[in-house]
């Protein structure tokens, strides 16, 4: 998973997008997909540190050349990937602390600006368990995001004013459906998704989705089909 930071051209090479590798490898050759638009491609050379490398290892700064995609495509924010492994998403699940030194409290409904990597929105925050969040508080949340992002679970995030940042926190939940706020069920199933184990993780999926297919269910957990 390559967030990417900047988009630009080299003469005689064409495309060529930077960003530092989250998770998994990026290998010269491999297809990919960027998302959110859903752009297929293959990877034509990448490099590291202005050198040239075969294979993109976790937590590397990569430089990766894209075939067959026009600069104008893509956007800071977009994500290459294994294709088909994720999908966009509006609304979030998450556990969020509002700051201690916040002169104010954080209010239901509050719209914000949203970041997480390189992916920016104007975030709607819900309050699930209150109506609104003292500085120096946590509690659970839902984001209702302006435009697709691409996010899994654990990912770590934070929310701005125009002015200052208010608190940061974790998803639990990156293809989430809208909850009922002020319901005990809600938070613990929650809850479930931030501390219980996988096989918890996936009970909790079902109760609140079936049916589900293998390739649905690892989609919505973000775990691999051979972990479902």
């Amino acid at each position: 998973r390559l967030p990417i930071d900047r988009v630009f051209t080299i003469a005689g090479s064409g495309t060529v997008v930077t960003g530092t590798l989250i998770d998994g490898s990026l290998s010269v050759g491999q297809e990919v997909e960027i998302i959110p638009a859903g752009i297929k491609s293959r990877l034509r050379g990448l490099q590291m540190h202005k050198s040239r490398i075969e294979v993109a290892h976790p937590g590397s700064r990569v430089a990766a050349n894209l075939v067959g995609v026009a600069t104008t495509r893509l956007h800071r924010g977009d994500v290459v990937v294994r294709p088909g492994w994720l999908k966009p998403t509006r609304m979030l699940s998450a556990h969020f602390r509002l700051l201690a030194y916040q002169p104010r409290p954080l209010r239901h409904n509050a719209k914000l600006s949203f970041y997480s990597g390189a992916a920016e929105a104007i975030a709607k925050v819900r309050l699930l368990e209150t109506d609104e969040l003292k500085p120096g508080e946590s509690g659970w949340i839902q984001l209702l995001l302006d435009r697709p992002v691409v996010i899994v679970n654990g990912d770590h995030f934070i929310i701005r004013s125009s002015t200052d940042t208010l608190g940061g926190g974790r998803i639990v939940d990156a293809r989430a459906r809208q909850l009922r706020r002020f319901r005990p069920s809600v938070i613990q199933a929650l809850e479930v998704r931030e501390q219980g184990s996988t096989d918890e993780v996936l009970l909790s999926q079902l109760e609140t989705r079936q049916p589900l297919s293998l390739s649905a269910l690892s989609s919505v957990s973000d775990l691999p089909i051979n972990e479902v």
